[in-house]
């Protein structure tokens, strides 16, 4: 009895789970459901061919500006400074030849008239014994003093015709007192300082009145129209430099744009930061000394290399390429040197597929397929 029991609860149960079994279809409408694939998508990706060649950059530059003529002016002579039709004060203006400082000269002035006297009482001293004894040498030396004028300055004197005449000439003391009077012409030279070039006073250390000393220093005098901006760069740059490259310039402060060359070149190299100094020279009315300038140095190239986007760059120095229409390879390229937005490169090989847009998850062996689509342009 027991045991109809338990198999009339095993039917029972049967019975239940085939009409589940038939209600769950009647539900699903029969269908199955779709088999599980294990073929994955292939990642399409953009490329460009790679075609290596000549490629232009500009570097970055950066520095101050200074005058490329100044002189700072001392006194040979000692004197009262005197009252100028000018003021040398800062910020005035000269031009060439133009009178900057005047020294009171009346005590050289009396030296050197004192001077040519003695020269002119030489050569007359001599004159007679030249007539005798010299002959072929008193025309030329007579004419030379009657050319002689005591307010000018004094010309060369001729040449003796022979050795014993010049020796004649040197004992009479004719040529010492030639050398004296050249001498105090230089002197008297001296206590009027010009100007050099064109330019405008930076600094003014004296006044009118005062007492100079030689050796003092009087003032600094600047060109007024043409600078220098010194500069320096890596010495992996300087195959690309040379002399006359043009640079575009900038200030953060004041607007403008400037056009500068490449003027001289260092020949030391800084031990500590392995660069080398340019001197860039711009001329404009608008700069002033002490100013800062930024701006691109052009006309540098490298051959065989390619620009590429520097957002392609994995690791910092890898990118991606498409081996056999499908393989992506992680490849190594040498780094040559960064715009803004570009990476100059080289290592890559001309006709290679690089992969221009940045692919998450990528690694090398990744099977991916070539779209036909090209890559935008910058």
């Amino acid at each position: 009895m027991k045991n109809r029991q338990l198999l009339i609860s095993a039917l029972g149960g049967v019975a239940i789970l085939m009409a589940a079994l038939y209600i769950a279809g009647v539900f699903s409408g029969g269908k199955k459901p779709p088999a599980r694939t294990t073929e994955k998508a292939r990642k399409t990706v953009i490329t460009k061919t790679v075609e290596n060649g000549a490629v232009q950059f500009q570097l970055p530059v950066y520095g101050k500006l200074q005058a490329r003529d100044r002189v700072q002016l001392y006194a040979e002579v000692n004197g009262i400074l005197q009252e100028t039709g000018k003021k040398f004060l800062e910020g005035v203006s000269f031009a060439k030849g133009e009178l900057l400082l005047r020294i009171d000269d009346t005590e050289a002035m009396a030296n050197l008239m004192a001077q040519r006297s003695n020269y002119l009482n030489a050569i007359t001293g001599v004159l007679p014994d030249l007539k005798i004894d010299f002959p072929q040498d008193y025309q030329a030396w007579l004419t030379y003093l009657e050319n002689l004028d005591i307010d000018k300055a004094v010309v060369a004197p001729p040449s003796a015709s022979t050795k014993k005449a010049e020796l004649y000439l040197t004992s009479r003391g004719v040529y010492t007192n030639y050398f004296n009077l050249k001498s105090a012409e230089a002197r008297l030279d001296k206590y009027a300082i010009r100007a050099p070039f064109n330019g405008v006073v930076t600094a003014s250390n004296i006044r009118p009145g005062t007492l100079v000393r030689p050796g003092q220093l009087l003032g600094d005098f600047i060109s007024a129209d043409t600078y220098e901006l010194e500069t320096a760069i890596s010495i992996r740059f300087l195959p690309f430099v040379k002399i006359g490259n043009t640079v575009h310039l900038q200030s953060a402060d004041i607007s403008g744009d400037w056009v500068g060359r490449i003027a001289r070149i260092n020949k030391k190299i800084d031990e500590s930061t392995q660069t080398v100094k340019l001197y860039i020279e711009v001329s404009s009315a608008t700069l002033r000394e002490g100013m800062y300038l930024q701006g691109m140095l052009a006309g540098m190239e490298v051959q065989n290399a390619y620009a590429i986007p520097r957002r392609l760059l994995v690791d910092n120095d890898h990118v991606f390429v498409v081996q056999q229409d499908s393989l992506l390879e992680k490849t190594r390229v040498n780094i040559i040197e960064y715009t803004d937005e570009d990476a100059i490169v080289s290592g890559l090989t001309t006709g290679d597929q690089l992969v221009y847009e940045v692919i998450p998850g990528a690694i090398s062996g990744m099977i991916v397929q070539v779209s036909p689509k090209q890559p935008a342009k910058p």
